[in-house]
């Protein structure tokens, strides 16, 4: 897995990187980072650093059909969303 298109960071398992490849990768990068990335410790890094760089359609389908969260803030994940400071 070569992602050069976001970060020189090798590091699969930041979560800036595993919110890049959730948000802009294909179904193969996904694929490949769940080998990588057990899903409870993807599940938690998702939720303990939220960003907001999802459209709606993107954090559905991964919230429910990668994830299998039922539900979260999504003002937090959402980049459409006013950004709430404090």
């Amino acid at each position: 897995m070569n992602y050069s298109w976001y970060t020189n960071t090798k590091s699969k398992k930041s979560p800036d990187t595993i919110h890049q490849i959730l948000a802009f990768g294909s179904l193969s990068d996904i694929r490949s980072l769940k080998k990588i990335v057990e899903k409870r410790e993807l599940k938690t890094l998702f939720l303990k650093y939220p960003k907001k760089i999802y459209t709606a359609p993107i954090l559905n389908f991964v919230k429910n059909i990668i994830l299998h969260i039922s539900s979260i803030d999504e003002k937090k994940y959402l980049k459409n969303t006013p950004r709430r400071i404090g």
